[in-house]
């Protein structure tokens, strides 16, 4: 089965990324490669960590609605993005894993607590992404992280706004 790339801009579209530009190509079974399968893996770990920190910090009860709200909508994004990816394994007929990133998430005391947390969280995964996107062989996966770095980075704004640190990537690169 193969996925061209207008069917993948339509299913990332309707998870709220950024839509897949240009001519077709294939993602197929018999071509997806190691490294690919191992760094799609770390991502989807990766999303999995997100996942489970921000159901953590609003399970701890210290958040303001709005913040609240906020970081419910960053939860789902993360949601979204576990799903591309596991969507792409899949596609590639690999091994979808069930690995979690390491975090080590503070005790969750204030909403400040949980703000400082999530924004070195979320700079930790755009980091990862940054670095994984050059690594990978078939370039749709490329694109689909690139896709999901966007959203991050975007995450990474909105906290550092929140936290009042200024600029987040201040040489107008996202550093790693």
């Amino acid at each position: 089965m193969t996925l061209t790339r207008s069917h993948a801009a339509r299913a990332l579209a309707s998870l709220a990324l950024v839509p897949i530009a240009g001519t077709a190509s294939v993602l197929a079974a018999d071509r997806i490669d190691g490294g690919d399968v191992k760094a799609l893996g770390a991502s989807l770990a990766l999303e999995r960590a997100a996942i489970k920190a921000y159901g953590d910090a609003l399970a701890a009860n210290v958040l303001t609605p709005p913040v609240a709200a906020v970081l419910t909508r960053f939860q789902s994004e993360h949601t979204l993005q576990q799903n591309a990816i596991i969507g792409a394994l899949t596609q590639a007929s690999a091994t979808v894993g069930t690995d979690v990133a390491t975090e080590d998430p503070e005790s969750f005391k204030t909403e400040a607590d949980v703000l400082a947390y999530a924004y070195t969280l979320e700079r930790s995964i755009a980091n990862a992404y940054v670095t994984s996107i050059a690594s990978y062989k078939n370039r749709d996966y490329a694109t689909l992280s690139a896709s999901i770095l966007g959203v991050t980075t975007t995450h990474v704004a909105l906290l550092a706004e929140a936290l009042r640190k200024g600029a987040p990537y201040p040489t107008g690169l996202v550093a790693v």
